[in-house]
């Protein structure tokens, strides 16, 4: 059942519910002189009872229940008044005080439940609201830990756990840094502006090159980082890395300046190359220095002749 059903559902029974408490009373109200004849202990039980019954429909029926029950009750009054007003005239005895007395505490006590109550629903709804917006909070700040907000990827923390979640489960995998050739020369011509554009641009090319397979993000400034799940052989790897270079070879307008852009690549391999996430991209990033350092817009697997970078 949907919430809006729930929602219809108690709606009904806060119109229906009054109604038949109010039948019910009303019914019992006019038998009490009945049940009377038969001895004042049990006249006094039903009162009781009514009384329990006008403090339950306060409760189970927030929106009318109350008013219900105030009705009811007031109507007992009159109804006892009259019959205290006929017994006296006819100097009979005012014993229905009692049922009088008893009417009217039901009234206060109903309104005190009901005082009590939307109090209570108050600081609950208050609480819940306040629930609501810690949640908000947690889960923007859970977000800005994990996620760059410019391009809405994965960050380098993110990235980092995924690495260690995928090594606990003794999966081979591969990662790739890919980073944006001269990315400081477009920030030095044109402006940051220019730099946010060409990485919010590749950001939304690269997602649609990841699937299950594949996990993208944000890992440096002007750097992705690439996970491969699964044990890729390196023509499969290479074969991938030209499909990011089509991908990029498009050239990006910004302020109708045409921007061609390249990436240099550096890949290490898990666990041929490294066995947890620190010495991985430690692996990686030597791997695309040497790519940098041979010419740019190509790419380069590690292997332990590289001198491992210290941070």
């Amino acid at each position: 059942m949907s919430d809006k059903e729930i929602q219809k559902k108690n709606s009904s029974m806060d119109i229906v519910g009054p109604l038949i408490y109010i039948v019910i009373y009303i019914i019992v109200t006019l038998f009490i002189p009945k049940i009377g004849q038969l001895g004042g202990p049990l006249q006094g039980i039903v009162s009781q009872l009514l009384l329990l019954f006008s403090a339950f429909a306060v409760v189970a029926f927030p929106r009318y229940g109350y008013f219900a029950a105030l009705a009811t009750n007031t109507f007992q009054i009159i109804m006892t008044a009259r019959a205290v007003t006929i017994a006296i005239a006819h100097g009979g005895s005012a014993n229905a005080l009692t049922g009088l007395i008893t009417s009217v505490s039901a009234i206060i006590l109903v309104t005190i439940i009901h005082i009590f109550y939307r109090r209570i629903v108050k600081n609950n709804e208050e609480l819940i609201a306040a629930n609501r917006v810690l949640k908000a909070k947690d889960e923007k700040l859970t977000y800005l830990a994990y996620y760059d907000i410019l391009t809405t990827l994965p960050n380098r923390q993110l990235f980092i756990e995924k690495i260690d979640e995928t090594i606990t489960s003794s999966s081979p995998f591969t990662v790739i840094a890919a980073n944006i050739d001269n990315f400081k020369d477009i920030n030095n011509e044109l402006g940051n502006n220019a730099g946010d554009a060409v990485l919010c641009s590749y950001s939304k090319k690269l997602k649609k090159l990841c699937g299950n397979s594949i996990f993208l993000a944000r890992i440096n400034g002007d750097e992705f980082g690439f996970i491969l799940f699964g044990n890729e052989t390196e023509p499969q790897i290479l074969n991938y890395i030209d499909t990011i270079k089509e991908v990029i070879s498009e050239p990006i307008k910004f302020n109708d300046v045409k921007l061609n852009i390249t990436m240099s690549f550096g890949v290490a391999i898990y666990p041929v190359n490294a066995t947890d996430s620190t010495e991985m991209l430690k692996c990686v990033s030597s791997a695309l220095a040497v790519a940098k350092a041979n010419g740019k817009n190509t790419h380069y697997f590690y292997n332990n002749s590289i001198r491992m970078p210290n941070y």
